[in-house]
């Protein structure tokens, strides 16, 4: 099968972690519960990531949701507790983008991601990674998230190859399946030695 380019997803792909574990943390400290901060989460999450609002109102929210009465500095706890879990840096993934990259392969980089935490933490923490891509969107910056099919044509046209010839790596499935309704292949990451087996079968086809 004839695939160009590569692109990858940013949290649980380029990091180790797949959700904020310094969040479950703090709130087994404080005993708020997490299963109200995860219904909050799937409520609200994509709206902090495509910008629709703060994480500070995100939490807010989640608060709001539950019935829960948070002070302004537990919440501020929250939020760098938040942003902190998803720098926990997952080298195999930077080193594999560079190998893919010299054997001519086109990379991308396809992230929901609040445009503030891109800039205050993801560019600086992973400028090595970054540095790697071709293209390279932002759902926060582009005020749109995965799975909307258009964020993925956003990045198809900055990295200036067709459909069929991309594959994208994400550890959801719900953002898998988007990208292949779009037409691209793409691979659910599980482990880096996973999904680099699973790309070369794909090749393979």
């Amino acid at each position: 099968m004839k695939i160009s380019g590569v692109v990858f997803d940013y949290g649980g792909v380029m990091t180790t972690s797949t959700m904020p574990l310094r969040v479950m943390d703090l709130a087994a400290e404080t005993g708020i519960p997490w299963d109200a901060i995860k219904r909050g989460f799937d409520a609200h999450r994509l709206e902090y990531d495509g910008d629709a609002m703060t994480i500070r109102e995100m939490y807010e929210a989640i608060w709001r949701d539950a019935g829960l009465s948070v002070d302004a500095a537990t919440t501020g706890r929250f939020m760098e507790e938040d942003a902190r879990s998803w720098l926990y840096r997952r080298e195999r993934t930077r080193e594999w983008m560079a190998e893919l990259k010299a054997r001519g392969f086109r990379i991308g980089i396809l992230t929901n991601m609040n445009s503030l935490y891109a800039k205050q933490y993801f560019k600086k923490e992973f400028a090595d990674y970054i540095a790697l891509a071709d293209a390279m969107v932002v759902s926060g910056e582009e005020r749109m998230v995965k799975p909307q099919p258009e964020i993925y044509e956003l990045l198809r046209r900055r990295i200036a190859l067709p459909a069929g010839e991309l594959c994208f790596i994400d550890d959801v499935e719900k953002n898998v399946a988007g990208a292949r309704s779009v037409g691209w292949q793409a691979i659910r990451f599980q482990s880096s030695e996973q999904v680099e087996a699973d790309f070369e079968e794909l090749l393979k086809a």
